[in-house]
């Protein structure tokens, strides 16, 4: 087997001999420690009883390094990985040898105005596409970028969000992805519609929708041998969401209330000797074993534990937490649909006919013959690469 790399809970990981071992990414190491060694240099400022006094007490931020992970990556035929990482509003992408990780890595972009949330490369001229958006934006659009060049042409535009692009590996000009519109009311809210798979001519700009079904989201395209198409179909859930300008309204006031409840909490242990804050409340083993239980994929909530036993009684041997209604499928050029597994998170396609696939508890190979070899247990791969 060549070399087989995946994105599970926000990091990189490479698999040999069933071993697997995560990939540091510079770019993400780094930025978190800088951020670390700016935080060290202001604590000063909320440490202390003049700073309780204040009201300016140090409160850890949950949230402060949950926007810094990679997102996506690629292998090429050079034995590199181009990856792309998040940088809270920003991002970056680099270029890192796979045959020696310690090696410096090479940069390609850095900016600050949008965010990467999918990639794929273009070996014969040397170029990604990428799907983007700017800050906490709901439009994601696509977009290419050379290797040689920091110049960003945008491709596509719209109330949309255009996700997964792939090239197509017989003709780099045509490009598969998949997009979904949306619309906002009166409130500011957003209603996401069903996903469809989509073909684009970037030399005619000729653009044409290959599967598509308001019932169902088609997504996550890839293209085969004999131009035989891969996606995953699932029921489409209709999704609504509160915009960001929303979200940064109401987050102010808590942040407000926040430095208050320390001033009063500082006071209140001066003079009684006990806390504002409450050791009483909900069963914090109860609260842990439900977020065990129900999983938030992809926007769809998952109860985890009820999804693995059905999977179990379904027979299959390597069961996982995802339902057996996302279907991996192929498409013949004719149209013809046909569904190779049940209860797939992401897939990648073998040079040799085979097919990898996360369960969402497992990664497993689907070989020539049909069968099946679990590689290695890892929870909830989004993304895999070979």
């Amino acid at each position: 087997m060549s070399s087989l790399l995946y994105l599970s809970n926000q990091a990189l990981y490479q698999l040999q001999n069933q071993q697997s071992q995560s990939i540091d990414c510079h770019a993400v190491s780094q930025y978190k420690k800088n951020l670390q060694e700016i935080k060290q240099r202001k604590q000063w400022k909320t440490t202390g009883t003049g700073a309780q006094f204040m009201g300016l007490r140090n409160y850890d931020d949950p949230d402060e390094l949950a926007h810094i992970f990679p997102v996506d990556a690629v292998l090429t035929n050079e034995q590199q990985i181009i990856y792309a990482a998040r940088l809270q509003d920003g991002c970056a992408i680099y270029i890192k040898s796979l045959a020696a990780l310690e090696q410096p890595e090479s940069l390609v972009l850095r900016n600050n105005e949008f965010i990467v949330h999918h990639l794929d490369y273009d070996t014969q001229n040397q170029r990604l596409i990428l799907s983007a958006s700017k800050g906490y934006a709901f439009e994601r659009h696509l977009c290419v970028l050379g290797l040689d060049s920091s110049r960003i042409q945008y491709i596509t535009e719209g109330d949309c969000q255009d996700e997964h692009p792939c090239f197509d590996p017989e003709n780099p000009n045509v490009v598969y992805y998949d997009s979904c519109g949306f619309a906002y009311d009166h409130q500011g809210n957003v209603s996401i519609g069903p996903k469809e798979i989509c073909r684009l001519d970037l030399k005619t700009g000729e653009l044409e929708t290959i599967a598509s079904d308001p019932r169902y989201d088609f997504y996550k395209p890839k293209v085969g041998k004999n131009g035989q198409l891969y996606y995953l179909k699932r029921p489409y859930q209709g999704q609504n969401y509160s915009g960001s300008s929303i979200k940064d309204i109401l987050m102010a006031p808590f942040k407000i209330l926040r430095a208050i409840f320390g001033w009063l909490d500082f006071f209140t242990q001066r003079y009684t000797g006990e806390s504002l804050k409450s050791t009483s409340g909900a069963n914090p083993a109860k609260a842990r074993q439900k977020s065990e239980e129900e999983l938030f994929v992809e926007g769809n909530l998952i109860k985890a534990q009820k999804t693995l036993q059905q999977n179990q009684n379904a027979g299959e041997k390597f069961a996982g937490v995802i339902p057996r209604n996302w279907e991996l499928v192929q498409q013949s050029a004719s149209g013809e649909q046909k569904v190779l597994k049940k209860g797939v998170l992401s897939y990648a396609l073998g040079a040799d006919d085979s097919v990898y696939y996360s369960n969402g508890k497992y990664l497993v190979s689907i070989n020539a013959d049909q069968t099946e070899q679990m590689l290695v247990e890892a929870k909830l791969i989004h993304k895999i690469m070979c």
